[in-house]
């Protein structure tokens, strides 16, 4: 998700000067095995993945705004304060966790230089810059930057103008899998040198269980890139396999300035950040909502770092026990029993969480969908969007000629529905907003009125997803084109010709229900 922000840096006394005017001021630049710069490497890495192979709706521009706000903030900060012309490592760490996790809805893959939310991004970045100098403990900060400043983003802005990076970036392949183990493998390197991958690895293993129990009590979450709720242990799967929470433990809750001092006070710090989070995580019903409950946890994690050190020993350089020992038997245990206590709790916090929210079907009791037959030869080229075939790789050419052919079965019945003055057998063929308008003109018609049947002749037809919301999962969706014909019925009687071959174009979200694909909406 981030970066660490402030690793120890292998920079030694600088050896140059820059000079302006009269006046000389030391230079100082990163040594090669500063692990910043390692750092540096696997982000930069994961960017350019990103824009190769994932298409993250991130541009270039958007990521130099980040970058250069908070290494531009950096530099100006250590000149006037230190007199020291000095290469922003920590900030640019900072500036591009933030853009790399960062998103402004609206902007398209392959737009390099557009700079739509370009000030969301320099707000951020400058936000989580200075907040390291502005919120400090003993001259230490207190938050992690980056996280800090994505927190207050999200929270102040809403997933309509600001939305963290998806939890799942593609279909597993060798792209994500390369993706995988340059986190695994660039995570683990780092946070030996830094004294941190007991803390990662606590993190992992309690978040892991703790996730086990909330999707074992059927939790769901909408997610923009699946079609329907994601539940149970597809849930637990994305969340603690996820690469977006396999960056946040690895380079997120493992920053050494953040973090506790001490092997066990760390270990104990990543197991609580993963309990917070699952607390958090519980009540979420968006991907939203749970990514910004995980970083979440970890600023409130960072209020209690001092009572962390407090209740630990710490550890020297050499990795001997202090002779400060503190006594962490009662603290340990009253965490354990905090945990095992809680579990009952984590179950009962996501109750709510676990149906998803959906459109259903209403058909009756004892009302069979009609069988239709349909011409082969009414159905038209259909394609499928690839956008389509990057989400759900099920969706291939002949299953979309089947979902063609069921629309083509829900216009038959929905006119026979209006005929037959049938809201019961409309709902075979329809769902939500159009089952409700078409029962509520079938209630209301006397009968002797006359109801408008609609009949379509489709020319073409692609296969879409849609949202309905920015938060919301994708719906599989049928965008067609072709001629319509408008006729008033009494009854099974036609009684007048209202329009003939008129032109549209509509897009008609699909429900699956029953083992069919009903009509959950039209839209233009």
């Amino acid at each position: 998700m981030a970066a660490i922000e402030a690793l120890p840096t292998a920079v030694g006394p600088p050896t140059r000067t820059l000079r302006v005017g009269r006046r000389a001021y030391p230079l100082v630049l990163p040594s090669l095995r500063d692990p910043r710069l390692h750092l540096a490497s696997v982000i930069i890495t994961l960017q350019v993945l990103g824009q190769t192979v994932f298409r993250f709706d991130l541009s270039i521009a958007q990521i130099l705004v980040a970058l250069l706000t908070s290494a531009g903030l950096e530099t100006v900060i250590t000149f006037v304060t230190k007199k020291v012309v000095a290469w922003p490592a920590s900030a640019m760490l900072t500036g591009n966790g933030v853009a790399f996790v960062l998103r402004v809805p609206g902007t398209r893959h392959g737009d390099w230089w557009s700079l739509h939310g370009g000030w969301i991004f320099a707000a951020t970045a400058a936000v989580s810059l200075l907040s390291k100098y502005a919120i400090r403990w003993h001259g230490r900060h207190v938050f992690n930057p980056s996280n800090f400043g994505l927190l207050a983003c999200f929270l102040l802005l809403g997933s309509n103008r600001a939305d963290p990076l998806d939890f799942w970036w593609a279909r597993m392949g060798p792209g994500l899998a390369a993706a995988l183990a340059v986190i695994v493998v660039g995570g683990v390197i780092i946070t030996r040198r830094t004294q941190m991958l007991g803390a990662a690895t606590a993190f992992w293993l309690t978040f892991a269980a703790l996730v086990g129990v909330i999707a074992a009590s059927g939790h769901c979450m909408t997610a923009r890139w699946h079609v329907g709720p994601v539940c149970g242990e597809h849930f637990w799967f994305v969340l603690v396999t996820s690469p977006e929470i396999l960056v946040f433990l690895f380079f997120m809750i493992t920053d050494p300035k953040t973090a506790p001092v001490g092997r066990r006070a760390r270990m104990v710090y990543g197991a609580l950040v993963a309990v917070v989070a699952a607390f958090l995580v519980a009540p979420q019903r968006t991907e939203f909502g749970t990514k910004v409950a995980v970083l979440g946890a970890l600023a409130i994690l960072c209020l209690f770092r001092p009572l962390l050190e407090h209740g630990f020993a710490t550890d020297d350089a050499a990795g001997r026990r202090s002779r400060r020992p503190r006594r962490p038997i009662r603290f340990v245990a009253g965490s354990v029993a905090i945990v095992a206590g809680g579990v009952p709790l984590l179950a009962v916090a996501g109750s709510h969480a676990r149906h998803p929210v959906a459109l259903v079907s209403v058909v009756e009791p004892g009302t069979r969908r009609p069988d239709v037959v349909i011409d082969p030869a009414s159905i038209p080229p259909v394609r499928v969007d690839p956008a389509v075939r990057r989400i759900d790789g099920s969706l291939t050419p002949a299953t979309a000629r089947v979902l063609v052919r069921e629309l083509l079965a829900d216009f038959v019945i929905e006119g026979d529905a209006a005929k037959q003055r049938r809201a019961d057998l409309a709902a075979t063929a329809d769902a939500g907003p159009r089952y409700l308008t078409l029962a509520r003109e079938i209630a209301a018609a006397s009968p002797s009125a006359e109801l408008v049947v609609t009949s379509y002749e489709l020319r073409s037809a692609t296969i879409v997803l849609t949202h309905t919301s920015f938060q919301s999962g994708p719906q599989i969706a049928a965008r067609v084109s072709g001629t319509l014909r408008r006729e008033g019925y009494r009854g099974a009687t036609r009684t007048r010709v209202i329009a003939d071959h008129v032109a549209f174009t509509r897009t008609f979200v699909f429900l699956h229900a029953g083992g069919h694909y009903l009509i959950a909406t039209d839209q233009p």
